[in-house]
């Protein structure tokens, strides 16, 4: 496996979806406010992360490969500090700026490591036809050279109904295959999502895809292949949290379940960017499917063993490939 983690130098992915900026207040708090029975938070120390797209961006990013990113934001301060941190991510950088929404924010404040509140700064309005037509005139410029597309859905409006025809039929006139679409689905935009190449819905997301309950395996059995039909995709890979992944093909009953790396859980925040990150890039340099959701098993296994929105390194992959037993059986 060592191997195939090396050639993850030559992916080639690009993302398109909602970025957003992972702003986190860190301090303590000794006192309770006199002006409304709150605690009062003394900040020592600020970060700013990419968020949304942004970190499935610099997921793809760390193991080695090359990534571009198409995004909208506001014609704001906050679009400067994404753009900065794309460039220090040596990302290639597409932002569209719309003015009539501000640029995503999501605050998290934190007193001795326990987070006190979050509060979010966005629009959830779908993007406007002038916006869409920027929209694809990026994608347009950047196809020629990445096969392999990522459409991240945070439910922030960038995302539609046409997008995937509008990306195979510009891929279409510039006589390109066919790119290879992945996504990381929103259950509410459910029909934006038919005849991608592969989605990572989790467990929830499952669920409400297939408006039904999934407690058991025999459910989610019968699920994946129903949603794999309604939806047209080649491929579905249910993460299942602490029992793994379950990858669903179609034409086929065989389900590839692989069970989950993590030794210990602290924090799953942003697992499913890295999960799809991960299998974004192994499939763009052609890795074997089964091989790929091994890798991503690996890499979901770093991230949730740190704090907060965190990515797998090459190097941290390879490591994990040599001291872990990958468990997988069919199902």
């Amino acid at each position: 496996m060592k191997n195939a983690i090396l050639q993850l130098d030559n992916a080639k992915v690009l993302v398109i979806g909602d970025i957003m900026l992972d702003a986190y207040y860190e301090g303590d708090a000794t006192r309770i406010s006199p002006e409304a029975p709150v605690p009062v938070v003394k900040i020592e120390r600020k970060r700013n992360i990419l968020g949304g797209a942004g970190n499935v961006a610099r997921n793809i990013n760390a193991l080695g490969g090359k990534c571009a990113i198409i995004s909208v934001v506001g014609e704001d301060y906050t679009a400067t500090i994404l753009e900065n941190l794309l460039q220090q991510e040596k990302i290639e950088t597409y932002l569209i700026p719309d003015k009539t929404r501000p640029s995503t924010v999501k605050s998290r404040v934190f007193a001795r490591n326990q987070q006190i509140i979050r509060y979010d700064e966005e629009i959830d309005l779908p993007i406007n036809n002038t916006i869409k037509q920027n929209l694809l005139e990026n994608i347009s410029y950047c196809l020629k050279n990445y096969p392999v597309i990522v459409l991240s859905d945070y439910g922030k409006g960038l995302l539609h109904q046409e997008l995937i025809e509008n990306i195979y039929t510009i891929a279409k006139k510039q006589n390109l295959p066919k790119p290879k679409i992945f996504i990381d689905p929103k259950p509410q935009n459910k029909a934006f999502y038919h005849n991608a190449f592969l989605l990572t819905p989790n467990h929830k997301e499952s669920a409400e895809l297939a408006n039904t309950k999934l407690k058991t395996k025999e459910e989610i059995i019968q699920q994946g292949h129903k949603l794999v039909k309604d939806l047209k995709s080649d491929y579905l890979l249910i993460t299942l949290g602490a029992d793994g992944m379950a990858l669903f093909q179609k034409n086929t009953k065989e389900i590839y379940h692989v069970k989950s790396s993590a030794k210990q859980v602290f924090d799953v925040t942003g697992a499913g960017d890295t999960v799809i990150a991960t299998l974004a890039s192994c499939l763009s340099i052609n890795l074997p499917t089964k091989q790929a959701c091994d890798i991503a098993t690996l890499a979901a296994g770093i991230v949730v063993e740190k704090v907060g929105s965190a990515t797998a390194s090459q190097e941290e992959l390879i490591q994990a490939s040599l001291t872990t037993n990958i468990i997988s059986e069919t199902w």
